[in-house]
């Protein structure tokens, strides 16, 4: 048996193996922020072969921070019910099923007044001001009411999406937060508004619901040794939060070369040997059977993965019955392909299907 198919039993969470669906956005939900049958197929598909936790796309917390227009929403009662459909199809194959909440900040859509963790210039000439004090007391609000809403649909937890550019990360990194107040400035400072929103979820919704977060554990800022400490401080202070899980990803993931695999197994395992107390997962270039076990010797409780889900919903039962590395070969087509073929989220798949459709 793989250590992979073992089973783990973190504080709250009994998984029965050691695999997770990181939280990836299927351009599957309708356009007024609910699930579609294709997407509870999807949810159905990756259960049925062998997931051991389904964590969804990022999940929208309030009106003001929706990332596209393909996004699920959670931030009002009338979204709940499509989450205990996807929980129910998710637990009938014996996987965890735990949404994943976000907010966009200066990403969002439909937004004119646009907000950032500290006043810059956008793409397209536009301009983000610095939120206010209030507003990122509104936001820590919006995130735990969506939390709660999730509770009550009978999901496995939550993730806070802290990564690739969304609000959360933002505060916590400063390649964009300049702010000289309580939530910029020191390390402590900047994780101010993450650690309120987890303080927040655990007052609402009991300390036995489980909240995981995904954040990068690098920066495009020239201080990254600096960064690397506020890492291990941040991952500390997730363990006396009681955080579930901590996935580990990056913010370069798509600009890695092609033929790259498990892109931050190094600085990941660094930062796990300094917090082994705190459970955690890694996300990147993972491609193989022999790259997941490479993770899990490296002392992570969990590996995850992402594009290879994309590209081979049967990817973990492939190579657990010897099968070869994955098909993806990270060209990102999958960012841009549904824009154009909806449904379709990977370039074999669609050359796959217009094959078949010239027979």
């Amino acid at each position: 048996m793989s250590p992979i198919e073992q089973p783990l039993e973190l504080s709250h969470l009994k998984l029965k193996n050691r695999i997770i669906r990181s939280a990836t956005h299927s351009f599957l939900p309708s356009e007024d922020g609910r699930m579609t049958d294709e997407e509870f197929a999807m949810y159905e598909t990756l259960a049925k072969n062998g997931i051991g936790l389904i964590i969804t796309g990022h999940c929208c917390v309030d009106p003001l921070g929706r990332a596209n227009k393909q996004q699920v929403n959670i931030f009002d009662d009338s979204y709940i019910d499509q989450f205990k459909r996807a929980a129910a199809i998710a637990h009938v194959e014996g996987a965890a099923f735990v949404p994943q909440i976000s907010h966009a900040g200066p990403r969002a859509i439909g937004v004119d007044d646009l907000a950032d963790v500290s006043a810059r210039a956008l793409k397209k000439n536009r301009h983000a001001r610095e939120l206010t004090v209030d507003e990122i007391h509104h936001i820590v609000t919006h995130f735990v009411l969506a939390a709660a809403r999730l509770k009550y649909a009978g999901v496995d937890g939550v993730q806070l999406h802290a990564a690739h550019s969304y609000l959360l990360s933002r505060f916590l990194d400063p390649t964009f937060n300049e702010r000289t107040d309580a939530y910029g400035g020191s390390a402590e400072n900047r994780f101010r508004i993450v650690r309120e929103i987890i303080e927040g979820i655990h007052a609402k919704c009991g300390d036995d619901f489980p909240v995981l977060v995904k954040i990068n554990l690098d920066t495009e800022h020239e201080d990254a040794a600096g960064y690397h400490d506020a890492m291990i401080y941040m991952l500390k202070e997730f363990h006396r939060l009681g955080v579930e899980l901590v996935e580990l990803s990056g913010v370069d993931f798509i600009n890695q070369p092609k033929d790259a695999t498990l892109y931050y197994l190094d600085e990941g395992k660094a930062l796990k040997a300094a917090v082994p107390e705190q459970p955690m997962s890694l996300v990147g270039g993972v491609r193989s059977l022999a790259d997941m076990e490479a993770v899990l010797a490296a002392g992570f409780e969990m590996v995850s993965l992402s594009r290879t889900l994309i590209a081979e919903p049967d990817f973990l039962q492939k190579e657990l019955s010897g099968g070869e590395k994955s098909i993806c070969v990270s060209c990102c087509r999958c960012f841009v392909l549904p824009e154009m073929h909806k449904g379709m989220r990977c370039v074999w798949q669609w050359k796959k299907a217009r094959a078949a459709a010239k027979k």
